[in-house]
């Protein structure tokens, strides 16, 4: 029999971005970046997601710098039932076991089925700029709100669902957690995020034979999550290529050579470089012992700069 627990992986691939929200280890304060030390958190507890019926609901906070910068938030949400849904996740480059952070997207992903909405009557969001309540339209799909600007408002971001209870219905619950700071970037490799913005055409040493690590650097602000990424932007030979690096909140991630020098496979001249944190919760919504549906609420702040090789 499938194991529920599976649909975490279907639901960060196709709404969150491909976070493995399931990877279990460890880390402290002491953590240095380098081999061994850039872990991956642990999120969700035991139980906590043996359902198919999944909410995924997000507040993503982009900021890209340079010529062409914009600043937007994208509110959304999601209800399915994915009892008749299947996934095999994209092939990827591992290199464990000194770097279990980071990790090459090669190919893409395969799915067979499709996931059924779930009815809602309204998802209404507090602690943002302006009230934000997203509906449920005809066809079943929840059309979600593009707000032009940074979208937290304070400290906390609070998520109400509320719903008419029915069989087909996903359940009402309401759910609070920490909105994320914006990420102050510090160093990547030998120059200052700043530098990289304000230099024309930065290079971050993209080539197929680098010998030392990619180290980054940022200001720890208890995220659950940061996540660093390197995607191949004009000029890609392939539309799925990434590096993808997702550790704790504590300033500081050794990208490995190996992990750059596949990346310079790609044709494309330059590449976009993001950095982002995250906060997670997951909601499961009980009757008894038997976990009836769960919802996974997540926040992010990124930032994001074109570089060359």
């Amino acid at each position: 029999m499938r194991n529920p627990n599976s649909v975490i992986l279907v639901v960060a691939w196709v709404f969150l971005g491909g976070l493995s929200l399931v990877t279990a280890a460890c880390g402290s304060e002491d953590d240095a970046c380098g081999p061994g030390n850039d872990l991956v958190p642990a999120l969700v507890a035991e139980g906590e997601l043996d359902t198919f019926r999944v909410a995924s609901i997000g507040v993503d906070e982009f900021k890209v710098s340079g010529t062409e910068a914009e600043h937007n938030t994208l509110v959304q949400a999601n209800f399915s039932d994915f009892t008749d849904y299947m996934v095999t996740l994209a092939p990827r480059l591992d290199f464990l076991p000194n770097y279990p952070a980071c990790y090459v997207i090669t190919g893409q992903p395969t799915v067979s089925g499709a996931p059924v909405n779930l009815g809602i009557e309204s998802v209404t969001f507090s602690g943002l700029i302006e009230p934000v309540v997203l509906s449920q339209v005809e066809s079943g799909q929840i059309p979600p709100d593009l707000l032009p600007q940074r979208g937290f408002a304070g400290t906390e971001v609070g998520v109400d669902v509320a719903s008419a209870g029915g069989a087909d219905d996903f359940p009402a619950f309401s759910e609070t957690l920490p909105a994320p700071l914006m990420p102050a970037p510090g160093r990547v490799g030998d120059t200052d995020w700043g530098d990289l913005m304000a230099v024309q055409d930065p290079s971050i040493g993209i080539t197929v034979d680098r010998a030392y690590p990619l180290v980054v650097e940022w200001e720890p602000a208890d995220g659950d999550v940061i996540e660093v990424k390197i995607i191949p932007n004009a000029g890609s030979s392939t539309d799925y290529m990434k590096l993808r690096c997702i550790t704790f909140d504590d300033g500081c991630l050794e990208i490995p050579a190996g992990a750059i020098g596949h990346l310079a496979l790609d044709d494309a001249t330059n590449f976009k470089l993001r950095i982002e944190r995250h906060n997670y919760v997951v909601h499961p919504i009980r009757d008894g012992d038997t976990v009836e549906a769960a919802a996974i609420i997540g926040l992010s702040a990124s930032m994001e700069t074109i570089v060359t090789r």
